[in-house]
C-alpha cells in the first residue's frame, strides 16, 4: 500500500490518478496508487528515496506521449514532472531547460536570441526529460543527428535518490545510459542543450510527386548536397502521392527559383513564411486530442531501405485511414555521431524513423491496427530495422535480446548500478524483473 508518507506533493485522489491513467496512445488504461507532482530536484528525490524503502515502484511521466504504456503504472506511483519546468536563459551556446519543461516552452523562452536546439521535437507538448530519454529527432536530424547528441550535461536523480550531475566527461556511464535509456536508470531534472545559430525566417514549402522514382532521385540529391535546413516526407497511400515538406532559413532573401532548381515535383506550394523558426515545423496541438485513439509506432531504418521504404508492401489502404487522420512517412537522420550506447539503431553514417501515425475514433478499428503493427514491426526488423522505443512495442524477453543484442548486460549492469532496488519500472522495459512485460492480467484495454 503506498503510504502519505512518501514525500511532498504525493496525491491520491482518484481524479489525480485517473488523468494519469492513460497515456496519449489511450490504447492501455493502468491506474496509479498515487500521484506524485513535485516542484524542485529536492522533492524528486526525497519521493524516490521513499520508493526504495517502501518497495513502491515508481513510474515517470512527461507530457505522457507514449504510445505504448511507458508513462502507466498499475498500483504503483506515477511521478509526473509537470511541474519541473524551469527554463533558464541561455548562457552563450548553451539553455538549461528542467526535465518537464515543454519544447514548445524552450522555444518561447528562446524567443528574440536567433538560438534553437539544433534539433527540435515537432510537438510542442512533449518535455525535455521525455525526448532524451528516448532518443529525440525532427526536421533537422538530417543535419544534426539525434537529440541526445547535443546535450552537454545532465543532473539525475538515480534509483537510491541521489541527485547526480552527469556529462561526458564526468559521472559518463550515467550519463550513457539516461540518454534513450526509456527512464530506467534516473529521473532527468535538468538538461544543459547546445544551441545553434537560426535564420532570420523560414520559408516552407510542400513539394507533391507522383513518379516515386523522380522523388527517390530529387531526395538523395537533396540530402547529399544539404539544400535544405528542415526536411520532413509523408507518403500518402490512398493518393499515390509523396509530399516532401523542405524548409529554408534565410535572412534578407530566398529566391525559390534557386531554392528548388533541378528538382522534378509535379507541383509546389509554399506553406508558410515566418519569423517563428522553431514553431513552424511543429504540428499543431489540435491535431492531437487526447480523446482519439493513437495506435502509433515509429521505426528505424538503414538508409539502403528507401526503395522499400516507398512502396510499403506492408501497408493495406482497406485499415489504414486517411489523411489526416493518419500520417505515415520518414524523416531522414544522420546517424553517425550517435554516442548513446542503449539507443539502438541501425549502423551506418545516415538512417531514416518511419512512422504510421493514425488518430481513431473507434476503439475496435484502434485495436485491430495495432495487431496490424505488430506484424510490420517483424517485417521491418527483418530489414534491419528497430523500434524507436515511444510507440508501443509489446516486446518479450526474445525480442528484446534481439534488439538490445550485446548491450542488453550493459543495461541490466547499469540497472542495479544506478537503481539496485528497482524503483523505476516503466511496464514492459527489459531492464526491471520482469523482462517478459506486464502480461494479459496487468494489461486493460480500453473498452
Amino acid at each position: 500500500m503506498i503510504e502519505q508518507g512518501l514525500g511532498p506533493g504525493v496525491s491520491m485522489d482518484l481524479e489525480d490518478r485517473e488523468a494519469r491513467s492513460y497515456d496519449f496512445g489511450r490504447m492501455i488504461r493502468r491506474i496509479p496508487g498515487a500521484v506524485a507532482t513535485p516542484r524542485s530536484p529536492e522533492e524528486v528525490s526525497s519521493i524516490v528515496r521513499g520508493c526504495a524503502r517502501d518497495e513502491v515502484p515508481l513510474t515517470i511521466r512527461g507530457g505522457g506521449h507514449s504510445q505504448g504504456g511507458q508513462s502507466l503504472s498499475d498500483g504503483g506511483l506515477v511521478l509526473d514532472t509537470m511541474r519541473l519546468d524551469r527554463i533558464q536563459p541561455p548562457e552563450g551556446e548553451l539553455v538549461r531547460a528542467q526535465g518537464g519543461a515543454q519544447w514548445g516552452e524552450v522555444l518561447d523562452a528562446l524567443r528574440g536570441t536567433r538560438l534553437l536546439p539544433p534539433v527540435m521535437a515537432d510537438i510542442a507538448e512533449v518535455t525535455v526529460g521525455g525526448t532524451l530519454s528516448a532518443g529525440g529527432l525532427g526536421t533537422t536530424s538530417h543535419r544534426y543527428g539525434m537529440q541526445i547528441v547535443h546535450v552537454e550535461q545532465l543532473e539525475v536523480v538515480t534509483g537510491t535518490g541521489e541527485r547526480v550531475l552527469c556529462s561526458r566527461t564526468r559521472n559518463a556511464d550515467l550519463f550513457d545510459a539516461v540518454r534513450g535509456g526509456q527512464g530506467q536508470f534516473g529521473i532527468i531534472t535538468e538538461a544543459w542543450v547546445r544551441l545553434r545559430r537560426a535564420g532570420g525566417r523560414i520559408r516552407l514549402y510542400e513539394l507533391r510527386y507522383r513518379d516515386f522514382d523522380r522523388f527517390s532521385s530529387d531526395f538523395r540529391h537533396v540530402v547529399d548536397d544539404d539544400r535544405f535546413d528542415h526536411l520532413r516526407v509523408q507518403t500518402r497511400l490512398h493518393e499515390q502521392e509523396i509530399v516532401l515538406s523542405a524548409g529554408v532559413e534565410y535572412g534578407e532573401e530566398c529566391d525559390d527559383g534557386e531554392v528548388l532548381a533541378g528538382l522534378g515535383h509535379d507541383r509546389f506550394a509554399i506553406v508558410i513564411d515566418t519569423a517563428e523558426v522553431g514553431h513552424a515545423v511543429m504540428f499543431p496541438k489540435w491535431g492531437f486530442s487526447r480523446n482519439n485513439f493513437h495506435p502509433w509506432r515509429d521505426w528505424l531504418l538503414p538508409w539502403e531501405a528507401l526503395p522499400e521504404l516507398l512502396v510499403q508492401p506492408w501497408l493495406d489502404p482497406q485499415w489504414v485511414p486517411r489523411a489526416p487522420f493518419n500520417w505515415t512517412g520518414f524523416y531522414p537522420i544522420r546517424a553517425g555521431a550517435v554516442d548513446a550506447p542503449l539507443f539502438m539503431y541501425p549502423k551506418g553514417e545516415r538512417m531514416f524513423s518511419y512512422s504510421i501515425l493514425s488518430v481513431l475514433g473507434d476503439y475496435i478499428w484502434a485495436n485491430h491496427l495495432v495487431g496490424r503493427l505488430r506484424e510490420i514491426t517483424a517485417t521491418l526488423v527483418g530489414l534491419g530495422g528497430k523500434s524507436y522505443l515511444s510507440g508501443g512495442v509489446d516486446y518479450g524477453r526474445r525480442e528484446w535480446e534481439e534488439h538490445y543484442g550485446e548491450k542488453l548486460d550493459l543495461g541490466r549492469r547499469w540497472k542495479n548500478e544506478f537503481d539496485p532496488e528497482h524503483v523505476f519500472r516503466g511496464e514492459g522495459m527489459p531492464f526491471g524483473e520482469s523482462p517478459d512485460g506486464p502480461g494479459p492480467g496487468k494489461r486493460q484495454s480500453v473498452p
